[in-house]
Protein backbone atom coordinates (compact mmCIF):
# COMPACT_ATOMS: atom_id res chain seq x y z
CA UNK A 1 0.00 0.00 0.00
CA UNK A 2 1.42 3.35 -1.02
CA UNK A 3 2.00 6.12 1.46
CA UNK A 4 -0.47 8.30 -0.44
CA UNK A 5 -3.22 5.70 -0.18
CA UNK A 6 -2.44 5.16 3.49
CA UNK A 7 -2.71 8.90 4.12
CA UNK A 8 -6.16 9.02 2.56
CA UNK A 9 -7.41 5.74 4.03
CA UNK A 10 -6.47 6.89 7.53
CA UNK A 11 -9.12 9.61 7.25
CA UNK A 12 -11.91 7.08 7.65
CA UNK A 13 -10.94 6.85 11.32
CA UNK A 14 -11.38 10.59 11.86
CA UNK A 15 -14.54 11.16 13.94
CA UNK A 16 -17.46 12.04 11.68
CA UNK A 17 -15.42 12.13 8.46
CA UNK A 18 -17.59 9.66 6.45
CA UNK A 19 -20.78 11.47 7.40
CA UNK A 20 -19.38 14.92 6.68
CA UNK A 21 -18.01 13.70 3.35
CA UNK A 22 -21.45 12.53 2.23
CA UNK A 23 -23.00 15.82 3.38
CA UNK A 24 -20.36 17.85 1.52
CA UNK A 25 -20.99 15.76 -1.61
CA UNK A 26 -24.73 16.39 -1.38
CA UNK A 27 -24.26 20.08 -0.68
CA UNK A 28 -21.96 20.35 -3.69
CA UNK A 29 -24.51 18.49 -5.80
CA UNK A 30 -27.26 20.89 -4.79
CA UNK A 31 -25.09 23.88 -5.66
CA UNK A 32 -23.95 22.33 -8.95
CA UNK A 33 -27.54 21.77 -9.99
CA UNK A 34 -28.78 25.32 -9.49
CA UNK A 35 -25.89 27.79 -9.58
CA UNK A 36 -24.67 27.27 -13.19
CA UNK A 37 -28.17 27.62 -14.62
CA UNK A 38 -29.49 30.48 -12.50
CA UNK A 39 -28.44 33.11 -15.09
CA UNK A 40 -30.22 31.11 -17.83
CA UNK A 41 -33.33 30.87 -15.65
CA UNK A 42 -33.28 34.60 -15.04
CA UNK A 43 -32.86 35.45 -18.73
CA UNK A 44 -34.94 32.76 -20.45
CA UNK A 45 -37.70 32.08 -17.91
CA UNK A 46 -38.04 35.35 -16.00
CA UNK A 47 -37.14 37.57 -18.98
CA UNK A 48 -34.59 39.65 -17.05
CA UNK A 49 -32.36 42.10 -18.87
CA UNK A 50 -28.61 41.95 -18.10
CA UNK A 51 -29.00 44.81 -15.62
CA UNK A 52 -32.02 43.27 -13.85
CA UNK A 53 -30.16 39.96 -13.76
CA UNK A 54 -27.23 41.73 -12.13
CA UNK A 55 -29.47 43.30 -9.49
CA UNK A 56 -31.11 39.93 -8.81
CA UNK A 57 -27.75 38.22 -8.30
CA UNK A 58 -26.53 41.13 -6.17
CA UNK A 59 -29.50 41.02 -3.81
CA UNK A 60 -29.13 37.26 -3.34
CA UNK A 61 -25.41 37.57 -2.60
CA UNK A 62 -25.78 40.59 -0.31
CA UNK A 63 -28.39 38.89 1.83
CA UNK A 64 -26.17 35.81 1.99
CA UNK A 65 -23.29 37.90 3.34
CA UNK A 66 -25.38 39.59 5.99
CA UNK A 67 -27.24 36.51 7.19
CA UNK A 68 -24.24 34.16 7.23
CA UNK A 69 -22.17 36.73 9.13
CA UNK A 70 -24.81 37.04 11.85
CA UNK A 71 -25.10 33.26 12.12
CA UNK A 72 -21.31 32.84 12.28
CA UNK A 73 -20.94 35.33 15.14
CA UNK A 74 -23.75 33.62 16.99
CA UNK A 75 -22.05 30.26 16.45
CA UNK A 76 -18.66 31.52 17.66
CA UNK A 77 -20.24 32.81 20.86
CA UNK A 78 -20.99 29.22 21.82
CA UNK A 79 -24.08 28.27 19.83
CA UNK A 80 -24.02 24.84 18.23
CA UNK A 81 -23.25 24.66 14.49
CA UNK A 82 -25.69 21.83 13.83
CA UNK A 83 -28.99 23.70 14.39
CA UNK A 84 -27.66 26.69 12.45
CA UNK A 85 -26.66 24.50 9.52
CA UNK A 86 -29.98 22.63 9.49
CA UNK A 87 -31.84 25.95 9.44
CA UNK A 88 -29.71 27.03 6.48
CA UNK A 89 -30.32 23.91 4.40
CA UNK A 90 -34.05 23.97 5.16
CA UNK A 91 -34.23 27.59 4.08
CA UNK A 92 -32.42 26.80 0.82
CA UNK A 93 -34.76 23.87 0.10
CA UNK A 94 -37.83 26.03 0.70
CA UNK A 95 -36.37 28.76 -1.50
CA UNK A 96 -35.86 26.48 -4.49
CA UNK A 97 -39.37 25.08 -4.14
CA UNK A 98 -40.73 28.63 -4.14
CA UNK A 99 -38.76 29.48 -7.29
CA UNK A 100 -40.97 26.97 -9.09
CA UNK A 101 -44.09 29.01 -8.30
CA UNK A 102 -43.36 32.37 -9.92
CA UNK A 103 -41.57 34.12 -12.75
CA UNK A 104 -42.30 37.66 -11.55
CA UNK A 105 -39.27 39.78 -10.78
CA UNK A 106 -40.08 41.15 -7.32
CA UNK A 107 -41.15 37.81 -5.80
CA UNK A 108 -38.03 36.17 -7.26
CA UNK A 109 -35.82 38.81 -5.64
CA UNK A 110 -37.55 38.32 -2.29
CA UNK A 111 -37.22 34.53 -2.46
CA UNK A 112 -33.57 34.75 -3.40
CA UNK A 113 -32.80 37.32 -0.72
CA UNK A 114 -34.60 35.68 2.20
CA UNK A 115 -34.43 31.95 1.59
CA UNK A 116 -31.45 31.42 -0.70
CA UNK A 117 -29.53 34.09 1.19
CA UNK A 118 -30.01 32.15 4.42
CA UNK A 119 -29.06 28.96 2.60
CA UNK A 120 -25.68 30.49 1.76
CA UNK A 121 -24.67 29.93 5.39
CA UNK A 122 -24.79 26.14 4.90
CA UNK A 123 -21.30 25.96 3.35
CA UNK A 124 -19.27 27.73 6.07
CA UNK A 125 -21.36 26.19 8.84
CA UNK A 126 -20.81 22.66 7.49
CA UNK A 127 -17.04 23.14 7.51
CA UNK A 128 -17.04 24.83 10.91
CA UNK A 129 -19.15 21.97 12.30
CA UNK A 130 -16.78 19.44 10.74
CA UNK A 131 -13.76 21.18 12.26
CA UNK A 132 -15.12 20.67 15.78
CA UNK A 133 -15.31 16.92 15.11
CA UNK A 134 -12.05 16.51 13.22
CA UNK A 135 -10.11 18.23 16.02
CA UNK A 136 -10.49 15.03 18.05
CA UNK A 137 -8.07 13.29 15.66
CA UNK A 138 -5.20 15.76 16.14
CA UNK A 139 -3.97 18.69 14.09
CA UNK A 140 -2.39 16.81 11.17
CA UNK A 141 -5.34 14.53 10.46
CA UNK A 142 -7.76 17.38 11.05
CA UNK A 143 -6.00 19.49 8.40
CA UNK A 144 -5.96 16.63 5.89
CA UNK A 145 -9.61 15.92 6.62
CA UNK A 146 -10.63 19.51 5.97
CA UNK A 147 -8.77 19.58 2.65
CA UNK A 148 -10.22 16.24 1.56
CA UNK A 149 -13.69 17.35 2.63
CA UNK A 150 -13.36 20.31 0.29
CA UNK A 151 -12.52 17.87 -2.53
CA UNK A 152 -15.87 16.15 -1.99
CA UNK A 153 -17.60 19.43 -2.74
CA UNK A 154 -15.64 19.65 -6.01
CA UNK A 155 -16.33 16.02 -6.92
CA UNK A 156 -20.03 16.84 -6.89
CA UNK A 157 -19.40 19.47 -9.55
CA UNK A 158 -17.86 16.88 -11.88
CA UNK A 159 -21.20 15.36 -12.89
CA UNK A 160 -23.68 17.72 -11.24
CA UNK A 161 -23.94 20.34 -14.01
CA UNK A 162 -24.20 17.65 -16.70
CA UNK A 163 -26.90 15.82 -14.73
CA UNK A 164 -28.66 19.15 -14.22
CA UNK A 165 -28.64 19.72 -17.98
CA UNK A 166 -30.42 16.39 -18.45
CA UNK A 167 -33.01 17.29 -15.81
CA UNK A 168 -33.43 20.72 -17.37
CA UNK A 169 -34.01 19.20 -20.79
CA UNK A 170 -36.63 16.76 -19.56
CA UNK A 171 -38.37 18.53 -16.67
CA UNK A 172 -37.51 22.18 -17.17
CA UNK A 173 -36.49 24.57 -14.42
CA UNK A 174 -39.28 23.34 -12.17
CA UNK A 175 -37.80 19.84 -12.16
CA UNK A 176 -34.28 21.21 -11.72
CA UNK A 177 -35.17 23.35 -8.71
CA UNK A 178 -37.17 20.54 -7.08
CA UNK A 179 -34.18 18.22 -7.49
CA UNK A 180 -31.99 20.89 -5.93
CA UNK A 181 -34.36 21.18 -2.96
CA UNK A 182 -34.25 17.41 -2.42
CA UNK A 183 -30.45 17.46 -2.40
CA UNK A 184 -30.45 20.19 0.24
CA UNK A 185 -32.81 18.19 2.43
CA UNK A 186 -30.58 15.12 2.14
CA UNK A 187 -27.53 17.08 3.35
CA UNK A 188 -28.68 16.82 6.96
CA UNK A 189 -29.37 13.07 6.94
CA UNK A 190 -25.75 11.80 7.34
CA UNK A 191 -25.11 14.31 10.09
CA UNK A 192 -28.20 13.21 11.99
CA UNK A 193 -26.79 9.67 11.93
CA UNK A 194 -23.37 10.75 13.19
CA UNK A 195 -22.53 9.46 16.68
CA UNK A 196 -19.26 11.30 17.20
CA UNK A 197 -19.25 14.19 19.63
CA UNK A 198 -17.55 17.49 18.76
CA UNK A 199 -14.95 19.03 20.98
CA UNK A 200 -16.29 21.67 23.30
CA UNK A 201 -15.54 25.21 22.31
CA UNK A 202 -14.86 28.15 24.55
CA UNK A 203 -17.16 31.04 23.71
CA UNK A 204 -15.58 34.09 22.21
CA UNK A 205 -14.51 36.98 24.41
CA UNK A 206 -17.32 39.17 25.75
CA UNK A 207 -16.15 42.02 23.53
CA UNK A 208 -16.34 40.49 20.05
CA UNK A 209 -14.95 43.52 18.28
CA UNK A 210 -11.73 43.56 20.28
CA UNK A 211 -8.67 43.01 18.08
CA UNK A 212 -7.27 39.48 18.13
CA UNK A 213 -3.58 39.00 17.57
CA UNK A 214 -3.06 36.15 15.10
CA UNK A 215 -0.64 33.38 15.97
CA UNK A 216 0.55 33.13 12.37
CA UNK A 217 2.11 35.65 10.01
CA UNK A 218 1.22 39.29 10.62
CA UNK A 219 -0.90 40.38 7.67
CA UNK A 220 -3.41 43.15 7.13
CA UNK A 221 -6.61 41.12 7.26
CA UNK A 222 -8.50 43.94 5.55
CA UNK A 223 -6.17 44.00 2.54
CA UNK A 224 -6.03 40.22 2.31
CA UNK A 225 -9.83 40.10 2.39
CA UNK A 226 -9.99 42.83 -0.26
CA UNK A 227 -7.80 40.81 -2.61
CA UNK A 228 -10.12 37.82 -2.12
CA UNK A 229 -13.14 40.06 -2.76
CA UNK A 230 -11.62 41.12 -6.09
CA UNK A 231 -10.99 37.47 -6.91
CA UNK A 232 -14.56 36.57 -5.93
CA UNK A 233 -15.88 39.44 -8.03
CA UNK A 234 -13.99 38.37 -11.15
CA UNK A 235 -14.77 34.69 -10.59
CA UNK A 236 -18.50 35.38 -10.21
CA UNK A 237 -18.62 37.71 -13.20
CA UNK A 238 -16.90 35.10 -15.32
CA UNK A 239 -19.25 32.40 -14.03
CA UNK A 240 -22.31 34.50 -14.90
CA UNK A 241 -20.93 35.36 -18.33
CA UNK A 242 -19.88 31.80 -19.25
CA UNK A 243 -23.31 30.19 -19.85
CA UNK A 244 -24.71 33.31 -21.49
CA UNK A 245 -21.70 33.74 -23.80
CA UNK A 246 -21.56 30.04 -24.73
CA UNK A 247 -25.28 29.73 -25.46
CA UNK A 248 -25.58 33.23 -26.94
CA UNK A 249 -22.59 34.47 -28.92
CA UNK A 250 -21.16 30.99 -29.57
CA UNK A 251 -24.53 29.38 -30.28
CA UNK A 252 -23.86 26.23 -28.23
CA UNK A 253 -26.56 24.24 -26.37
CA UNK A 254 -26.91 24.43 -22.59
CA UNK A 255 -25.39 20.94 -22.31
CA UNK A 256 -22.05 22.46 -23.40
CA UNK A 257 -22.17 24.70 -20.33
CA UNK A 258 -22.65 21.68 -18.09
CA UNK A 259 -19.82 19.85 -19.82
CA UNK A 260 -17.37 22.74 -19.39
CA UNK A 261 -18.22 23.22 -15.71
CA UNK A 262 -18.03 19.48 -15.06
CA UNK A 263 -14.64 19.31 -16.79
CA UNK A 264 -13.29 22.07 -14.56
CA UNK A 265 -14.56 20.30 -11.44
CA UNK A 266 -13.02 17.01 -12.59
CA UNK A 267 -9.65 18.70 -13.04
CA UNK A 268 -9.90 20.38 -9.62
CA UNK A 269 -9.95 17.12 -7.66
CA UNK A 270 -6.32 16.01 -8.31
CA UNK A 271 -5.08 19.46 -7.31
CA UNK A 272 -7.10 19.45 -4.08
CA UNK A 273 -6.07 15.92 -3.11
CA UNK A 274 -2.43 16.80 -3.74
CA UNK A 275 -2.71 19.45 -1.03
CA UNK A 276 -3.84 16.75 1.42
CA UNK A 277 -1.16 14.26 0.35
CA UNK A 278 1.77 16.68 0.16
CA UNK A 279 0.85 19.22 2.79
CA UNK A 280 3.68 21.44 4.00
CA UNK A 281 5.71 21.20 0.80
CA UNK A 282 4.74 24.63 -0.50
CA UNK A 283 3.73 27.99 0.90
CA UNK A 284 -0.02 28.63 0.90
CA UNK A 285 0.54 32.32 0.50
CA UNK A 286 2.81 31.98 -2.52
CA UNK A 287 0.50 29.49 -4.21
CA UNK A 288 -2.46 31.81 -3.69
CA UNK A 289 -0.56 34.75 -5.16
CA UNK A 290 0.62 32.67 -8.13
CA UNK A 291 -2.90 31.41 -8.78
CA UNK A 292 -4.18 34.98 -9.08
CA UNK A 293 -1.60 35.61 -11.78
CA UNK A 294 -2.70 32.47 -13.62
CA UNK A 295 -6.33 33.55 -13.39
CA UNK A 296 -5.51 36.64 -15.43
CA UNK A 297 -4.27 34.35 -18.21
CA UNK A 298 -7.47 32.30 -17.95
CA UNK A 299 -9.72 35.30 -18.52
CA UNK A 300 -7.64 36.47 -21.45
CA UNK A 301 -8.07 33.04 -23.04
CA UNK A 302 -11.82 33.17 -22.42
CA UNK A 303 -12.06 36.61 -24.04
CA UNK A 304 -10.26 35.63 -27.24
CA UNK A 305 -11.34 31.97 -27.57
CA UNK A 306 -12.78 31.39 -31.07
CA UNK A 307 -14.18 27.95 -30.32
CA UNK A 308 -15.31 25.69 -27.47
CA UNK A 309 -12.14 23.60 -27.56
CA UNK A 310 -10.08 26.54 -26.32
CA UNK A 311 -12.60 27.17 -23.56
CA UNK A 312 -12.07 23.54 -22.57
CA UNK A 313 -8.29 23.97 -22.48
CA UNK A 314 -8.72 27.06 -20.30
CA UNK A 315 -10.58 24.97 -17.71
CA UNK A 316 -7.26 23.38 -16.68
CA UNK A 317 -6.03 26.79 -15.53
CA UNK A 318 -9.31 27.58 -13.82
CA UNK A 319 -9.29 24.22 -12.05
CA UNK A 320 -5.83 24.85 -10.58
CA UNK A 321 -6.79 28.37 -9.49
CA UNK A 322 -10.10 27.37 -7.90
CA UNK A 323 -8.44 24.45 -6.09
CA UNK A 324 -5.84 26.78 -4.56
CA UNK A 325 -8.17 29.65 -3.72
CA UNK A 326 -10.88 27.49 -2.16
CA UNK A 327 -8.83 24.90 -0.31
CA UNK A 328 -5.75 26.86 0.72
CA UNK A 329 -7.81 30.05 0.98
CA UNK A 330 -9.88 28.52 3.79
CA UNK A 331 -6.69 27.43 5.54
CA UNK A 332 -5.17 30.89 5.10
CA UNK A 333 -8.06 32.67 6.82
CA UNK A 334 -8.13 30.16 9.68
CA UNK A 335 -4.46 30.85 10.37
CA UNK A 336 -5.01 34.59 10.32
CA UNK A 337 -7.97 34.26 12.73
CA UNK A 338 -7.09 31.59 15.30
CA UNK A 339 -9.71 30.44 17.85
CA UNK A 340 -12.51 31.86 15.70
CA UNK A 341 -13.19 29.04 13.25
CA UNK A 342 -16.76 29.92 12.27
CA UNK A 343 -15.92 33.60 11.82
CA UNK A 344 -12.79 32.81 9.82
CA UNK A 345 -14.60 30.40 7.49
CA UNK A 346 -17.53 32.76 7.13
CA UNK A 347 -15.24 35.71 6.40
CA UNK A 348 -13.54 33.61 3.75
CA UNK A 349 -16.92 32.63 2.26
CA UNK A 350 -18.15 36.22 2.50
CA UNK A 351 -15.23 37.58 0.48
CA UNK A 352 -16.60 35.54 -2.39
CA UNK A 353 -20.15 36.59 -1.57
CA UNK A 354 -19.23 40.28 -1.39
CA UNK A 355 -17.45 39.85 -4.70
CA UNK A 356 -20.66 38.34 -6.03
CA UNK A 357 -22.63 41.32 -4.70
CA UNK A 358 -20.43 43.69 -6.66
CA UNK A 359 -20.23 41.35 -9.65
CA UNK A 360 -23.97 41.20 -10.19
CA UNK A 361 -24.61 44.84 -11.00
CA UNK A 362 -21.21 45.51 -12.59
CA UNK A 363 -21.35 42.52 -14.93
CA UNK A 364 -24.97 43.27 -15.81
CA UNK A 365 -24.28 46.90 -16.70
CA UNK A 366 -21.03 46.04 -18.50
CA UNK A 367 -22.64 43.22 -20.50
CA UNK A 368 -25.58 45.40 -21.45
CA UNK A 369 -23.16 47.99 -22.82
CA UNK A 370 -20.44 45.81 -24.37
CA UNK A 371 -21.61 42.18 -24.39
CA UNK A 372 -20.71 39.19 -22.25
CA UNK A 373 -17.44 38.51 -24.05
CA UNK A 374 -16.14 41.89 -22.91
CA UNK A 375 -16.94 40.92 -19.32
CA UNK A 376 -13.98 38.50 -19.43
CA UNK A 377 -11.63 41.41 -20.16
CA UNK A 378 -12.92 43.25 -17.09
CA UNK A 379 -12.46 40.05 -15.06
CA UNK A 380 -8.81 39.90 -16.14
CA UNK A 381 -8.27 43.49 -14.96
CA UNK A 382 -9.90 42.85 -11.56
CA UNK A 383 -7.89 39.68 -11.02
CA UNK A 384 -4.72 41.55 -11.93
CA UNK A 385 -5.54 44.11 -9.26
CA UNK A 386 -6.07 41.30 -6.71
CA UNK A 387 -2.68 39.83 -7.62
CA UNK A 388 -0.89 43.16 -7.20
CA UNK A 389 -2.62 43.86 -3.87
CA UNK A 390 -1.84 40.49 -2.30
CA UNK A 391 1.74 40.58 -3.59
CA UNK A 392 2.20 44.02 -2.05
CA UNK A 393 0.73 42.88 1.29
CA UNK A 394 3.03 39.88 1.55
CA UNK A 395 6.11 41.83 0.45
CA UNK A 396 5.63 44.42 3.20
CA UNK A 397 6.02 41.88 5.99
CA UNK A 398 8.90 39.63 6.90
CA UNK A 399 6.94 36.94 8.76
CA UNK A 400 7.20 33.41 7.38
CA UNK A 401 4.65 32.39 4.76
CA UNK A 402 1.86 29.96 5.56
CA UNK A 403 2.01 26.30 4.67
CA UNK A 404 -0.73 23.73 4.52
CA UNK A 405 0.35 22.09 7.77
CA UNK A 406 0.11 25.32 9.74
CA UNK A 407 -3.52 25.98 8.82
CA UNK A 408 -5.94 25.24 11.57
CA UNK A 409 -3.28 24.09 14.06
CA UNK A 410 -4.27 26.70 16.58
CA UNK A 411 -7.92 25.73 16.35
Amino acid sequence: MSLSFQALSSLRHVPGFPQFSVSALLLGTAASFAVPYMPLFARNEAGMSPLLLGIFMTMMSLSGVLISTVLARWSDRGARNKPVMIAAILSAAIGYVLLCTTRSYVPLVLIASLFLGTGAAAFPQLFAFAKTHFALAGDDLADRSMITLRSMFSIAWMLGPAAAAVILGTAGFTGLFLATAVCYLLVGVPLALSRSRPVSRTPAAPVPDAPVQPAGPQRSLTLVALSFVLFGMSNTMGFIALPLHVTGAMGEPSSTVGWLIGLCAFLEVPFILSFALFSGRFSNERLITLSLGLFVAYFVMMAVAPAVWLLAVAQLIRAAVIAVMTTLGMAYFQELMPHRTSTALTLYANTNSIGAVLAGVVSGAFAQAFGYQAVFVLCAALTGAAFVLLYAVTRKTNAPALTTTQAGASD
